[in-house]
């Protein structure tokens, strides 16, 4: 069963399997369609050849995770995409995970089944999995898995507390996502209840999450304190993979645990350091790296030239998307939606995808092209504030704004943009001073490491006059991977005033308010898409109330032919990982490297 959740979605079946993988996108394309050979919803494209050979078993698939960020390797704690993709998405189970984001099909996981009767919505039953064991790491020690694991992993997440009782709502960035939870029993080690205090029809997506993965109960509590040291010893899980060894700079190492229940193939997965765009095409063209994602267009093309039918190009649109942030909610200035309309119109969102994806993206009003089923169409979305074809009327009419609220007198303007983008896209952090600069003020950028922006955003100090570093501090991120098909949650939670993310971000507004509600309730997805419509006009045009969208990207994943994945897609897809196969008998195999 799935649930109402995923099989309401409405995204079934849509999308092509082109398995060219020779044509690549010249400009931008409307946000609500699909790049050549990627689904023209979800962003998903099925590994071309999967069904065509027997998987074989052993290899190690290799990657590079160089130049990202960590936070903590408490998942439930964890902001940062990285953390979920190449770590824990491999090492442990959600409750449920999806098995096909193309079909919004969900499967088991920590839980073999489930059932959410329709005629109840306020509760659901999971059955534990059989044969599952934790790996065999102290404290936990490969003991037996239990439906008590799954139980204090829910009333963690729900409580936002810690071993000590401290409620900590501020790192507990998901817990209003469980706020619904009632009680949650155990009836015997097998089963786990859930009762809700009213109907929750987006339970089974939550916990399909990315960072919905249950830990060890020994595990947190020896490691709860201590989870920011990021040691390899701390990832405990139930999945098909064991991390081994870990270091920041990017070097991970991953072996198959041969006690995971379901088929694995690989031997292991590896991630090596590679810094720069150019080691990483040289690494991928001597097959030391099974993949690339080339970030320039003419590199893209030359690679696809030189290795015709040797490689499949897996486009997705990119899970992060751009952003401007600020913290409206605590006082002036960013409390005035009119000021950040002002911000919003001023941006050339068009020169963005040219400058630093040569055209490799796309348009983006506050939900994704990945979630286009729930979204207006981009030829709407041109008629809406800060989205004009007529950019100059956009940047007159924003001018006009940021004067009549008093825009210039807030003199200079303090930018802290993210240190891995400006190295992954030289030229971001000029682009962004250089459009802001439009409305007339001094824009001072700052370039730090995302983990200080975190602790900024946690200390209120963005748009906070009353706090340290506050005043007119703002600043440029990318918005968490995106969870799945559906943006439904995803907007209440972060635009809705009642909840604990959208408090950190914008102004609250009653028209938003309402909407967002009205849609967290609604059973009918049909009702849904169409209140989404109406979330995305107003937030639209109250300046994205402190979450400022600007661009998306696609990327072109680039995969030798031996490589063999179930599904490539926008959302985090790497608990998949365990159908990866590489096909020894491949012609493009001869030449890789032992």
């Amino acid at each position: 069963a799935t649930g109402i959740g995923a099989a309401a979605l409405g995204l079934v079946g849509c999308g092509d399997d082109d398995d060219d993988g020779g044509d690549s996108p010249t400009s931008a394309p409307a946000a609500n369609t699909a790049a050549p050979g990627a689904s023209a919803t979800t962003g998903t494209s099925a590994s071309p050849t999967v069904a065509a050979n027997a998987p074989i078993k052993g290899g190690t698939a290799r990657f590079t995770s160089a130049n990202n960020t960590w936070d903590t390797f408490d998942i439930q704690r964890s902001i940062f995409s990285t953390t979920a993709a190449y770590i824990v998405a491999l090492t442990n189970l959600g409750i449920v995970q999806y098995d096909s984001f193309k079909e919004a099909k969900l499967g088991p996981a920590f839980a073999q089944s489930w059932e959410q009767p329709a005629s109840d919505l306020t509760q659901m039953t999971f059955k534990l999995r059989d044969n599952l064991f934790w790996q065999n790491k102290p404290p936990v020690n490969g003991r037996a898995a239990t439906a008590t694991d799954m139980a204090k992993f829910l009333l963690r997440e729900r409580d936002a507390t810690l071993k000590d009782g401290t409620v900590d709502k501020s790192t507990f960035y998901r817990s209003s996502q469980y706020a619904l939870i009632d009680t949650v029993t155990t009836p015997d080690e097998k089963t786990l209840v859930l009762k809700f205090k009213s109907p929750n029809i987006f339970m089974l997506d939550t916990l399909a999450g990315s960072y919905s993965k249950v830990q060890a109960p020994e595990a947190i509590d020896k490691f709860e304190g201590e989870y920011n040291k990021l040691q390899a010893d701390q990832i405990i899980g139930t999945g098909a993979f064991q991390l081994q060894d870990f270091k920041a700079e990017g070097t991970l190492n991953h072996k198959r645990f041969d006690k995971f229940p379901d088929q694995s193939y690989l031997d292991g997965i590896g991630f090596l350091p590679l810094f720069d765009q150019a080691a990483g095409q040289a690494a991928f063209e001597q097959k030391q790296i099974d993949s690339f994602t080339p970030a320039k267009k003419a590199v893209l093309d030359d690679i696809l030239k030189r290795f015709d039918k040797q490689i499949t190009n897996n486009i997705t649109f990119s899970a992060n998307n751009g952003l401007l942030l600020t913290n409206g909610t605590v006082g002036p200035p960013w409390n005035n939606d009119q000021l950040l309309l002002a911000i919003s119109r001023v941006l050339d969102r068009r020169l963005f995808v040219s400058q630093l994806y040569q055209g490799l993206g796309g348009l983006y009003g506050q939900i994704p092209p990945s979630q286009a089923a729930f979204s207006i169409k981009e030829s709407e979305l041109i008629t809406l504030p800060g989205y004009l074809e007529d950019h100059a009327k956009d940047v007159a009419e924003g001018k006009k704004l940021w004067e009549a609220n008093g825009g210039p007198a807030l003199g200079t303007i303090h930018l802290d943009l993210p240190d891995v983008v400006e190295l992954a896209l030289p030229g971001f952090t000029a682009l962004w001073v250089k459009q802001m600069e439009q409305l007339g003020n001094k824009v001072e950028p700052n370039i730090v490491p995302f983990s200080t922006i975190i602790s900024k955003i946690n200390a209120l100090q963005y748009g906070n006059s009353g706090a340290a570093g506050g005043g007119t501090n703002i600043y440029i991120g990318v918005t968490s991977d995106t969870q799945g098909p559906e943006p439904t949650l995803g907007a209440y939670q972060n635009y809705h005033s009642s909840q604990p993310r959208a408090k950190i971000y914008g102004p609250a507004n009653p028209e938003v308010d309402g909407i967002t509600e009205k849609a967290f309730i609604e059973p009918d997805v049909a009702k849904r898409k169409s209140l989404m419509n109406d979330f995305q006009r107003a937030a639209v045009k109250h300046g994205g109330m402190g979450l400022m969208s600007t661009y998306t990207n696609f990327n072109n994943n680039l995969a030798w032919n031996y490589l063999k994945r179930a599904e490539w897609a926008t959302f985090v897809t790497s608990h998949q990982f365990n159908k990866m196969w590489i096909d020894t008998k491949d012609p493009t195999y001869s030449s890789r490297p032992t």
